[in-house]
């Protein structure tokens, strides 16, 4: 599944850069492994960023109905 979502550019440019690997979301959507991730692009609206989740982690040390998702990129 794909979701669509919204991110502040220092967040999203963290996460192009490799500096940040995970993503902290209320888990309303119901994310899975292996679900994508996608991003605008600010600069260029029409393109997007993807990004694959390869793992997540809910529950202990985590506020309730939020996850901590690990992603890496998947284009280049």
């Amino acid at each position: 599944m794909v979701h669509n979502l919204k991110i502040k550019q220092e967040y999203l440019d963290n996460l192009l850069s490799g500096r940040k690997k995970v993503e902290i979301r209320v888990n309303d959507r119901d994310y899975q492994k292996g679900d994508t991730l996608k991003f605008p692009n600010s600069s260029n609206p029409i393109n997007s960023h993807l990004f694959e989740i390869t793992h997540i982690h809910s529950g202990l040390g985590m506020q309730d109905s939020y996850v901590a998702l690990s992603v890496k990129m998947m284009d280049d």
